[in-house]
């Protein structure tokens, strides 16, 4: 007798897919913005995946979220005491960020049904939503960002991909208001996708940076379940920072190696971007 298996495979071209075999499909929703859907799978653990893309694995989670939240942090150094994340409704950034001793944190998610997901999937991250100093906001970022009278030391993008309610966060206007919503010394960080399958993701954050920001510094880090697994961030900052060269926290995949290396590029991103 055949046994049956079930896949979850998320297309990267007409001729390439990564999949994943699953146990069972434990959620599907279709909110007022994305589909959202959660699988059980065998190596990677719970996967959370928007518009068939994945978002998030169980397994290799805090490898995206150390590296978006605590490389801007050693950038800001020990003056960061507040932090903006849009987008974050897994909890994922703000975990981090709590973790790493940021007292005060406002996550604006447009999609109060992803928190919903993640609250009864994946708690131990949205766990950080209900702690002291946290406020979880749910509307639209790039409205918040433009009208609030905060400032902050981090803000951090954590979106999905150029597209749909996330293409507005790679835009220059508001990448400007970002800027203006900074304190002195502050730090500006978002994903930008993989440089070799999504290259219009990595060269828009890093030319809408560029014409706002003083310094732009892209960086990469290894996620397994990225497409390549090859992932890229894009960090900006007006003020003239002494790069830091060793890290003063310590996670599972981040550590001084990471945080000197993740700046090193190899040339086709180089030259994707523009930059010797």
């Amino acid at each position: 007798m055949r046994l049956i298996e079930n896949w979850f495979s998320e297309r990267y071209s007409d001729n390439l897919q990564l999949s994943f075999r699953i146990k069972d499909q434990l959620m599907s929703v279709k909110t007022d913005y994305q589909r959202i859907d959660v699988f059980d799978t065998y190596d990677y653990g719970k996967l959370l995946a928007i518009d068939g893309t994945v978002q998030m694995c169980e397994y290799d989670e805090f490898v995206y979220h150390e590296m978006i939240t605590l490389v801007p942090l050693h950038f800001a150094g020990k003056r960061a005491k507040k932090a903006l994340i849009i987008g974050g409704g897994d909890g994922g950034a703000a975990t981090q960020l709590s973790k790493a001793g940021v007292g005060n944190i406002i996550n604006v998610e447009i999609d109060s049904h992803v928190v919903q997901v993640c609250e009864r999937f994946f708690p131990e991250l949205t766990g950080t939503f209900h702690k002291q100093g946290v406020k979880l906001l749910i509307q639209d970022g790039i409205k918040y960002l433009r009208e609030t009278q905060e400032k902050f030391d981090v803000i951090i993008v954590d979106s999905t991909d150029p597209e749909g309610p996330a293409e507005g966060l790679f835009g220059k206007s508001f990448y400007s208001d970002a800027r203006k919503k900074l304190n002195e010394g502050g730090v500006f960080v978002t994903q930008s996708g993989s440089p070799y399958y999504q290259p219009k993701a990595t060269k828009m954050a890093y030319d809408g940076l560029k014409s706002v920001f003083k310094h732009v510094r892209p960086y990469t880090a290894f996620i397994p379940t990225y497409p390549s697994g090859f992932w890229s961030f894009t960090l900006a900052y007006d003020s003239d920072i002494q790069e830091p060269v060793e890290a003063s926290i310590t996670g599972k995949y981040f550590n001084s190696d990471v945080l000197r290396g993740c700046f090193l590029l190899p040339q086709f991103v180089k030259d994707l971007i523009g930059t010797t």
